[in-house]
């Protein structure tokens, strides 16, 4: 047997991945665009990733600068309105410190329907908010949404430009005076 080129394994591998990827094939299907999707989807998983482990103050740089983040109707824009929208309240446990070790909250995405053209991409997703209270403990659903999120890529890396956060159960309180029911925020 002869063994294969690297052209030919790359083939094999995008028609795989065309089997996997089934949102993607709404768009032309090029290994540049399966790079973009994965990145984008990367970005996403991150920023929960960064909010969960306390570094909410670090979550704007994930955003354009004249992004404009809406969670429930509550709007910031920009990087320092963004920031400020994540801060954590006055007298917050720390995730470093020993009760918030006991107390673990996770974000799961889930159904990525993710749109790469050039060097713009729409991603939408379902998290779920899930509180673990300790390892002996059985874990809880808080909270479910949307995210319909716009992005772009500046020098090589994307952000998110426009990002719309929509709850269908578990609000938080402070978002009770904003909420109003929606489907996808730019439709």
């Amino acid at each position: 047997m002869k063994p294969r080129s690297f052209k030919q394994m790359m083939a094999g591998t995008v028609a795989a991945a065309a089997l996997l990827l089934q949102p993607v094939m709404a768009q032309e299907l090029t290994m540049e665009t399966l790079l973009d999707r994965i990145q984008v989807e990367d970005l996403l998983t991150r920023y929960y990733y960064d909010l969960s482990e306390g570094k909410a103050h670090e979550l704007a740089e994930y955003f354009t600068v004249d992004a404009v983040l809406d969670v429930d109707s509550m709007v910031a824009k920009g990087h320092a309105e963004i920031g400020k929208l994540y801060e954590r309240p006055a007298g917050a446990t720390p995730p470093s410190e020993p009760e918030a070790q006991r107390r673990r909250g996770h974000m799961l995405l889930t159904n990525p329907v993710i749109t790469i053209n050039g060097n713009a991409a729409e991603a939408h997703v379902i998290w779920t908010g899930v509180m673990n209270e300790g390892v002996g403990k059985a874990p809880s659903l808080y909270e479910q949404g949307r995210e319909d999120t716009k992005l772009v890529k500046q020098n090589g890396k994307w952000l998110i430009s426009y990002r719309c956060i929509s709850s269908d159960s578990g609000l938080p309180d402070k978002y009770d005076a904003t909420y109003v029911p929606r489907g996808v925020c730019w439709e």
